[in-house]
């Protein structure tokens, strides 16, 4: 007589075993999918950072470059829609929600005067950054033609990702030797 068990090597998986391998398999995917959201987010709660760090950045190039003084203001928002023509800076403590300006600052009095130099306009509806409560230290971020900062303290900016409404996300940190960093917003500038 013979047997009519297959060998082991040729039976398939039982339903409990299926089941566990298919819940085993949801789990991994859930965790990724999670995952993969979490730094999506944090890309784009980075990227208004990255922005005004690349603006920051120009800027203290510049100032080296054209052996003058540069610095950064937020735009006014009446200008934020004009397509051209002259800008000028928001009041000082004001946030930055329709953007920044980096021009010539040539008589390093950190006001955007008739006849300095506009370099770069960025505008972004989708930003917040928050100058520090300290309204006299929240105007402009000026850089000396040695790429350091014209005031001899670091500064700090809170950034945000949804406009007005938005809770700042993160901190840029400018130095007193011009270097920036993005922080936490618990962690402090030096």
């Amino acid at each position: 007589m013979r047997s009519t068990h297959l060998p082991a090597q040729a039976r398939g998986s039982s339903l409990v075993e299926t089941l566990v391998a298919t819940a085993l398999g949801l789990l991994v995917l859930v965790l990724s999918t999670n995952s993969t959201l979490a730094v999506v987010v944090g890309e784009n709660r980075a990227g208004t950072a990255k922005a005004l760090m690349k603006s920051l950045e120009f800027a203290r190039d510049e100032a080296a470059q054209r052996r003058s003084p540069v610095a950064v203001c937020g735009l006014d928002p009446r200008d934020a829609a004009a397509s051209s023509g002259q800008v000028r800076c928001a009041q000082s403590g004001a946030a930055w929600q329709a953007g920044w300006i980096v021009y010539g600052d040539a008589n390093l009095n950190g006001e955007l005067d008739d006849g300095e130099a506009v370099l770069q306009v960025t505008r972004d509806a989708n930003l917040s950054v928050y100058p520090p409560n300290d309204v006299a230290a929240s105007a402009v971020i000026t850089f000396r033609p040695l790429g350091t900062l014209a005031n001899a303290t670091p500064r700090r900016l809170l950034v945000g990702t949804d406009g007005a409404q938005a809770a700042p996300a993160q901190a840029l940190c400018v130095a007193i030797d011009g270097y920036m960093r993005v922080l936490p917003l618990t962690a402090v500038c030096q």
